[in-house]
């Protein structure tokens, strides 16, 4: 009998693991092996049918022993059970992990339950293979609240797979888990911790042996991490699903137009049917509609593929790295990968992706605004909660994972709707605290506009649609004006011709009024730009789609468009500007320069022969103890043979900084990471802040009791903060101003050579000396221990993509941190700062402190830089509100800003810019959710092609506009005057509602997706100020709409003068198509006389001129012209109309031509 109940798992685990992603549904059949003699396998083992959620467990149990030997025979039931088969019983191996019974099971079954004991009801649960656990209602209306959504089902089953080990749901459940964080965050949650043992007792129990060295990952070790999932879920948060192409269906017949569109197509119908009968009489009516059905669906269709493109790029930039400590090292992993037990590392500007428990904590503070509503920052210690969604600000630390996905606070947020990201449900959130009483409402007023100005700025109309705004509102009124113009002398000419029959009303005088107040009505929705708002999102889509290729990640569509107006960016040094890559290239050590080999060379470790080691010693502590980063030497079974005889190299997690002196202590000196912070015990940390320019650490020997307080940091801060120096012997001597100017002429040198110098020193205290929270670590008296010059070499490409910023006019500063003299180098490597300005890129400007420009005045810094600050090029040293200052005080001054940023103390300067630019690799998550533009490469040569995207943008923009506003002038204007002159229109309705069709969605697809072109760089910036309709293009406007209604005005009032029947009028409306096709190629290229150049590139504007004259023959030629009255043509008059209306090219060019010739001569007589 062992054997067979030991195979029951093994059957279950084999279905389990030929199931595909636990995301998607499959239902696997369950067999259950019962013993041999047993010969009624019709009837399952017994199983309690009450309506509580079921846990399906491996067999291993806190009885594992006596369950797993236990015999599987089953009772001998009523017939009638028979129903009920085991071999029915399908596993779901998605979220909801259910088993599902047939109906008819449960009501006989709930009559005999009843009487049973628990006794009965335990071996009952016994006697399936997979034991299963019955939760009581009771239990269940406790932890409702904090119980993660599930499907509807009858019976709700979660399955885990069978363990090596213990089963987690056994140990902890994941109700109790989500317990730990449930909000409000109080000492009930230290109590629910601490009955569940605490948090060593916690990690014990979810398998977590060591916590510094987290879960065992490998290739043997997937099935741990599966059962993990799958017994407490995943850590992802189901999206809502998206709007169906019906609603937009919907949304788009909510336009008024359309609707009264749609009701007089209905009148129309019923009077022409009534008087010309039911052969003819429906082609008017039917032929609206046809129109509007068309419109509808191709606006309904745009949007709805653009929501889909919106949505997966959403996905994109949701999914974010994070640090976790697997095999005892240091590695990076998705945020979809974390599990429940792993020990995630964090520190300033990370965002937290999941709820958990504090391992360790070094001065963090965690901005909880997002979960609580309250701005202040929470200091966070060991053993504190942490709540997915919340961000830390300041410090670093270790948690454990306790919940993810749906089992998170913030998890169960979304699942009701309230998104935290947003303002509406953090507005949302807000108002059910008060409803609770947790918060008053004078404290909800106050919440309430704190949100509102964190979220002021999502929604501001950028540059060009400011203008758009106003371009629209112009035509519309226009188109307006001239649509109830045209009704009124259509419906005047109507009641002339009633009157001219004695006042006699015929049924033909209803459908002439209906006529007039179809095209009218037609006329208002050719003339409202509703391709304008399609325009710009079928380009900011499409260059959204296509920036990704180029590095760029776009999380807000204004940007794209706003990166083109930039007047000025500011850029970090740091991994922008340079590779990010640093290395420790020169060094002194006791007073004693050491000669440190490349990397790259391998020749060895700096020579130390001379080196006390009482001095190596307190270098030692300085570097590692008062260090964030950590150093790892990788695990043997890692690597192949090969890498095993070679030296082993250490594996360092940290900032870049940290990670050079990290490795010039391990590799260049010998030293031990493990050693250092193992004979050591950490009292105090003060980390480090952009603020402060330096972190300290206070230590105290395990050995010896000695306390010392290490500090390191910027070389010029901490030089002054010190008097003393160690030598090489070990001996101490005191700082001299001699001495002292030759150390500030050695970090002056080294600055000239690029190189970012850093400091470390110490002071010794008194044996037993304790630092209080508020005590502040010793920071005068120190003794300098160690100098280093650490290189970050000037990335290839960047100072030619500086060049061609300059050139196109956008000013390209350097804000940094750095002292002055490293910036002024960096900035002349890349070409920011120059000597000259002979090719005119300007490039001369100067660098100041930002100490210097706190302390200026406005007036001041306008005396100084100029009047938009154009010779400010390098802020150095500078602190986050610097750059804060700096920004908001170009915006004032009228200039389109973009400033990139890399940390927390970013965010500021980012939600200020008009354009905010963070980095995709050393980027926080705090100032990628700030920013507009996410640079996944970290380069500044692709922040350049980011402004050539968002010029392409607003070309394109500014060409659509030309083409619209020409076919907008031609038919208002040549409908208005047949209408006033003859009293009927050239262009029906349906006529109308095709040029319409071709003037803003199929104008828009082909004119909006034009690629980029390098010569966009070699103009200005836009600015605020530009006007969206250039002289040029005024220009063509004009010269394009005096030919088209010169030709079509010849057309139909003189050549067929007297005879404007179907044949007349479809060849005008034939004419006046294909003139808005060669006019659809003219604007392609606004300023330029070869309008082909790159025609053949984009596939979408030859597909839209293709299916735009495909339509057009169809619409003459075949039976669909009946309904669009219009009427076969001759070859001959194909050809003539093709013919005149291809004149519109050199008619273009000639006005292109012009116009150069009055510029020049304007220019020459100023």
């Amino acid at each position: 009998m062992a054997s067979s109940s030991s195979s029951v798992p093994a059957a279950i685990s084999q279905h389990v693991s030929e199931a595909s992603s636990p995301d998607e549904p499959h239902e696997i059949s369950v067999p259950l092996l019962l013993d041999d003699d047993d010969d009624d396998d019709d009837n399952p083992p017994d199983v309690d049918d009450d309506d509580d959620d079921v846990v399906i467990n491996s067999p291993i149990s806190r009885a594992s022993s006596s369950s797993t030997n236990r015999s599987l025979t089953p009772r001998r039931r009523h017939p009638s059970r028979g129903i009920r088969r085991w071999r029915k019983l399908v596993l779901l191996t998605n979220a909801v992990r259910r088993f599902q019974f047939p109906d008819e099971c449960f009501e006989e079954e709930e009559e005999n339950l009843d009487d049973d004991d628990d006794e009965k009801k335990k071996k009952k649960k016994k006697k399936l293979g997979v034991g299963i656990i019955i939760a009581d209602d009771e239990d269940d209306e406790e932890t409702s609240s904090v119980a993660a959504p599930k499907l509807t089902a009858r019976r709700r089953v979660r399955w885990a797979p069978p363990p090596q080990g213990a089963v987690f749901v056994e140990e902890v459940s994941p109700k109790e888990l989500a317990q730990l964080t449930q909000m409000p965050i109080t000492c009930t949650n230290a109590s629910r911790l601490e009955n569940l043992g605490g948090l060593e007792e916690l990690a014990s129990k979810l398998q977590v042996l060591d916590m510094s060295a987290g879960l065992t990952a490998d290739d043997d070790n997937d099935e741990d991490f599966e059962r993990r999932r799958l017994t407490f879920g995943s850590n992802a948060i189901p999206s809502c699903p998206p709007k169906s192409l019906w609603s937009y269906v919907f949304d788009v017949l909510h336009d008024a137009t359309l609707l009264v569109l749609l009701g007089c197509a209905v009148l129309a119908l019923i009077s022409e049917i009534s008087t010309e009968g039911w052969a003819t009489g429906w082609y008017d009516g039917v032929g609206i509609l046809a129109a509007v059905i068309i419109v509808v669906a191709t606006t309904a269709v745009t949007d709805w593929n653009q929501d889909k493109q919106f949505r997966e790029l959403d996905a994109l930039h949701k999914d974010i790295s994070v640090n976790v400590i697997r095999n005892a090292v240091p590695q990076s992993i998705s945020l979809y990968d974390l599990v429940v037990g792993d020990i995630v590392v964090i520190s300033s500007g990370d965002q937290i992706c999941t709820d958990g428990v504090i391992v360790t904590s070094c001065s963090l503070l965690v901005d909880e605004s997002s979960m609580t509503g309250e701005s202040d920052a929470v200091e966070k210690i060991r053993e504190g909660f942490l709540l997915a969604g919340t961000k830390v600000l300041d410090g670093y630390g270790t948690y454990l994972v306790t919940a993810v996905g749906p089992y998170t606070e913030w998890g169960r947020l979304m699942a009701c709707g309230i998104d935290v990201d947003d303002a509406g449900g953090q507005l949302e959130m807000l108002k059910r605290k008060m409803e609770a009483s947790e918060i008053t409402e004078e404290e909800y007023a106050q919440l309430e506009k704190e949100v509102e100005q964190n979220f002021v700025d999502v929604g501001s109309e950028t540059p060009l649609q400011n203008r758009l705004s106003s371009l629209a509102s112009g035509i519309g009124k226009l188109g307006v004006g001239v649509g109830i113009a045209v009704f009124i002398v259509l419906l005047i000419r109507c009641a002339v011709a009633i009157a001219s029959r004695g006042g006699a009303f015929v049924p033909e005088d209803l459908a002439r009024i209906l006529r007039a107040a179809a095209v009218a009505v037609t006329i208002v929705v050719v003339a409202v730009p509703e391709g304008l708002p399609l325009a710009v999102t079928l380009s900011l889509a499409y260059s959204l789609k296509e920036m990704m290729a180029d590095q760029a990640l776009v999380r807000h569509l204004r940007a794209c468009e706003t990166m083109g107006s930039a007047t000025t960016i500011c850029s970090d040094k740091t991994g922008t500007l340079t590779t990010n890559q640093m290395v420790v290239t020169r060094a002194m050590l006791g007073a004693c320069i050491l000669d440190v080999p490349p990397p790259h060379e391998n020749i060895g470790r700096c020579d130390c022969c001379n080196i006390s080691s009482k001095l190596l010693e307190l270098v030692s502590e300085g570097l590692f103890a008062n260090a964030e980063g950590t150093v790892s030497i990788c695990s043997s079974r890692d690597k192949t043979y090969e890498e095993e005889e070679e030296e082993e190299e250490p594996v360092i997690s940290g900032k870049p900084t940290e990670r050079a002196i990290l490795r010039f202590g391990t590799v260049m000196l010998g030293m031990s990471f493990e050693c250092a912070n193992e004979n050591v015990e950490k009292i105090k940390v003060d980390p480090f802040s952009s603020t402060k320019k330096r972190a300290g650490t206070a230590v105290c020997s395990k050995a010896t009791g000695d306390v010392r307080v290490h500090w390191k940091g910027a070389s010029e801060i901490i030089l002054g903060m010190c008097d003393k120096e160690m030598l090489c012997d070990g001996s101490v001597s005191v700082l001299t101003e001699t001495r002292r100017e030759d150390l500030v002429n050695l970090i002056a040198d080294m600055a000239a050579g690029t190189l970012r110098t850093l400091c470390v020193a110490y002071t010794p205290c008194p044996v037993g000396t304790s630092f209080g929270e508020d005590d502040d670590l010793p920071d005068s008296g120190l003794t300098l221990l160690l100098l280093v010059g650490i290189k970050d070499p000037c990335r290839p490409g960047v100072p030619e993509a500086v060049l061609r910023c300059q050139r196109a006019g956008i000013v390209v500063r350097m804000v940094t941190g750095d002292n002055k003299a490293t910036a002024e180098a960096i900035a002349r490597e890349c070409h920011i700062l120059s000597d000259d300005d002979d090719d005119g890129v300007g490039g001369v400007g100067v660098a100041v402190d930002g100490e210097e420009f706190r302390e200026m005045s406005h007036a001041q810094r306008i005396a100084r830089f100029g009047p938009k600050l154009e010779r400010l090029r390098v802020l150095a040293r500078s602190s986050p509100s610097d750059k804060y200052d700096l920004v908001h005080t170009l915006r004032t001054l009228g200039e389109v800003v973009g400033v990139t940023g890399d940390g927390t103390n970013d965010a500021r300067a980012l939600k200020e810019a008009d354009i905010g630019l963070s980095m995709g690799i050393a980027g926080t998550q705090v100032a990628q959710k700030c920013s507009d533009i996410v640079v996944l490469d970290d380069n500044f040569a692709s922040i350049s092609t980011i402004v050539r995207w968002g010029r392409s943008v607003y070309s394109n923009i500014q060409n659509f506009v030309q083409f619209q506003l020409t076919v907008n002038i031609v038919a208002l204007t040549l409908n208005f005057v047949a209408a006033v002159a003859i009293g009927e229109v050239p262009l029906n309705a349906v006529q109308l509602l095709w040029v319409n069709l071709i003037m803003d969605t199929l104008g828009a697809l082909a004119l909006a997706t034009e690629p980029p072109r390098e010569e966009l760089m070699h103009r200005k910036p836009y600015g605020r100020t530009a006007p969206l309709i250039s002289p040029i293009m005024w220009c063509n406007i004009v010269v394009q709409a005096i030919f088209q209604l010169a030709v079509l005005g010849y057309m139909y009032f003189v050549l067929f003068k007297g005879d404007h029947g179907k044949h007349a009028n479809t060849f005008v409306f034939n004419t006046f198509v294909f003139m808005q096709l060669f006019n659809e190629i003219n604007a392609r290229r606004p300023d330029a006389l070869n309008v082909f150049d790159g025609f053949w590139k984009n596939r979408y504007f030859v597909s839209v001129l293709m299916v735009t004259v495909s339509f057009q023959v169809l619409l003459v030629e075949s039976v669909v012209g009946t309904v669009a009255g219009t009427t076969g043509l001759r070859p001959a008059e194909w050809l003539a109309s093709v013919g005149v209306s291809a004149l519109a090219l050199p008619v273009g060019a000639s006005g292109k031509l012009a116009y150069r010739c009055v510029l020049a001569s304007s220019q020459e007589k100023s």
